[in-house]
């Protein structure tokens, strides 16, 4: 299958979909009715976190899948939003970013979590700590708005872009081509953001393992308890470090092509399917690290062979038996 078509991307990202899903219901499930009682809020902060990846996911995948055309800041989007319900490719792009940046400040307000359960319950944290989650949130849904409201004139835009990618095929040139931007300055508001999640997340670790390496030395947790809270943070580095790895390959791409003007219409495309893998990865990474959770899954599959050998032996026990009589 060529994958430098909107027909090749919007499969391709259609049988992720297909793939995905029951695995998005199974972790749904794990958290929500198989989740330990003394994890606390951790069940919660989990659940925010697989709801955003799901949503990102179903927004890559479904709703939108988006076709871009880098190195210009343009395409167009082939989900259901634009041919089901009319919605305008201006608002499936502030969509989108939202959910991107909805999944790296869950992520954010995990490790907060942990570090406001463990260590931070009796000091002044425990009061910052609202704003703090408030602003999180409040600047996830509006740092893009400035981008959103400055867009250029379309005609002026198309006209800059045939010019940047004169290779452009006419297949693409016939689509409904939408220009975010013309101008970098765009791309700021989202490093600001990158930053911000990232430089929050790493903080609150370095927080938690010092605070636990203190502990230790203090003897103030038990043996058991220390070692709880290093499985469930293990399992969240391994989750963080699947969509890290899964934002950051595309958004290399993505620099790489606009600061180079370099147009490959497969490798735009590559973008969005690598990234849209990370509802998967996510997910089996979820199921596997947490211990809870990888037994549902070893039981699910040990129900499964169970129920496989029973059908095939009443297959084979309801087969006729050979006749052994013998004509002369």
């Amino acid at each position: 299958m060529i994958l430098d078509t909107p027909e090749a991307l919007t499969n391709s990202l259609h049988i992720i979909t297909i793939f995905a899903t029951p695995l998005h219901i199974l972790g749904i499930y794990c958290i929500v009715w198989e989740t330990p009682k003394n994890m606390g809020t951790a069940n919660w902060y989990l659940f925010n976190l697989h709801a955003s990846c799901i949503l990102l996911d179903w927004g890559f995948t479904v709703l939108s899948v988006p076709f871009l055309i880098l190195p210009a800041m343009g395409g167009y989007p082939l989900g259901i939003l634009t041919y089901w319900f009319g919605v305008s490719a201006l608002f499936q792009i502030y969509l989108i970013i939202g959910l991107v940046f909805v999944v790296s400040t869950s992520i954010l307000l995990i490790f907060e979590n942990r570090y406001y359960i463990l260590y931070a319950k009796d000091t002044k944290w425990k009061y910052f700590r609202i704003v703090f989650i408030f602003l999180c949130y409040f600047l996830t849904f509006t740092f893009h708005i400035p981008a959103v409201l400055n867009v250029p004139d379309q005609e002026m835009a198309l006209e800059f872009t045939y010019k940047q990618i004169p290779n452009l095929p006419e297949e693409v040139k016939a689509g409904p081509l939408f220009i975010l931007a013309i101008d970098y300055w765009v791309l700021y508001p989202l490093i600001f953001m990158a930053i911000l999640t990232a430089g929050g997340s790493f903080t609150f670790i370095t927080l938690i393992s010092r605070n636990m390496n203190f502990g230790a030395r203090k003897n103030n947790l038990s043996e058991n308890t220390k070692r709880l809270q290093r499985k469930f943070m293990k399992a969240i580095y391994l989750q963080v470090m699947v969509f890290a790895m899964n934002v950051l390959c595309p958004m290399s791409y993505v620099v790489i092509s606009i600061s180079t003007d370099f147009y490959n219409q497969m490798g735009n495309n590559l973008v969005f399917i690598v990234a849209a893998l990370d509802g998967i990865n996510s997910t089996l990474i979820m199921l596997w690290a947490h211990k809870p959770y990888r037994e549902v899954c070893y039981n699910l599959a040990r129900r499964t062979r169970e129920k496989w050998k029973m059908a095939n032996s009443k297959v084979k026990n309801n087969q006729p038996l050979g006749s052994n009589t013998v004509l002369v």
